[in-house]
């Protein structure tokens, strides 16, 4: 005599739900909104070690944190070489 068949369970969803959508965070992934006026982005570029110490030095020494010094840089670069 044959053994009895065992009846293959349901598969359930092994993934999750899937993510919020909250248009206020700043997600990896989350392209379809803007950022909010006046809110902070992340600049992601690399610098020489010894031009990232001279440059936060440079910060430090007049008082100004390394994003103020960055802004007014590209501003004056920008009145220099036009837009």
């Amino acid at each position: 005599m044959a053994a009895p068949t065992v009846k293959p369970t349901k598969k359930t969803n092994k993934k999750g739900a899937p993510p919020a959508d909250n248009e206020k965070t700043a997600v990896v992934g989350n392209n379809t909104s803007k950022p909010e006026a006046g809110s902070i982005v992340s600049v992601n570029f690399k610098v020489s070690p010894e031009f990232q110490r001279e440059f936060k030095t440079f910060a430090a020494m007049h008082g100004m944190t390394m994003v103020d010094l960055l802004k007014e840089s590209f501003e004056l670069y920008k009145e220099h070489k036009g837009h």
